[in-house]
């Protein structure tokens, strides 16, 4: 997933952006850790991994973040979506 690139701000807002891009991305992997300490079935590692499990909470992310949500609370939100409709299964 990309975060829109800082590029094309001036050079005062830059150093701004970076920052909070680094946050983002700080929150985003202690998320991720988190999600896939709780659900093995989304952790690549696992023995439980389920990659179209995974694939589909990762299209799920993408529509949020395009929808102006920050990639954490994207991450779970789509996870809690998908693992909720898996379960029912």
């Amino acid at each position: 997933m990309r975060i829109q690139s800082t590029a094309s701000m001036p050079v005062a807002q830059r150093s701004s952006a970076r920052a909070g891009f680094a946050a983002a991305m700080d929150h985003y992997d202690h998320a991720l850790v988190s999600i896939e300490t709780e659900y093995p079935v989304l952790n690549p590692d696992s023995c439980e991994y389920d990659e179209a499990l995974m694939f589909e909470v990762y299209r799920c992310l993408k529509e949020h973040v395009s929808e102006g949500i920050a990639p954490a609370r994207a991450l779970m939100l789509a996870t809690s979506q998908v693992i909720g409709r898996s379960s029912l299964h």
